[in-house]
């Protein structure tokens, strides 16, 4: 992964977009990461990862608390159906 400073992003950021292909960019400040420039295709993997884990993370709190998809379906739906 390469690293740039904050600075050379700034200067040279039409070039660094070209080379997002090749791997993340780490941007730094005074030697310390504060930002990745990644790939748009990555960035959306990262995003379904991401939203894959929180589902998982659901389903166990619900299996944990003997919570049915069935349940939490008729739920959510009377809240809904309750909103002006």
């Amino acid at each position: 992964m390469e690293q740039i400073t904050v600075a050379e992003a700034h200067n040279r950021l039409s070039r660094w977009l070209k080379k997002v292909k090749n791997g993340p960019i780490t941007i730094t400040r005074r030697g310390k990461p504060v930002g990745v420039i990644i790939d748009p295709d990555e960035y959306e993997r990262l995003r379904r990862v991401q939203g894959y884990l929180q589902m998982v993370r659901l389903s166990r709190t619900l299996t944990d608390r003997d919570v049915t998809a069935m349940e939490l379906f008729d739920a959510s739906r009377e809240e809904l159906e309750e909103r002006p």
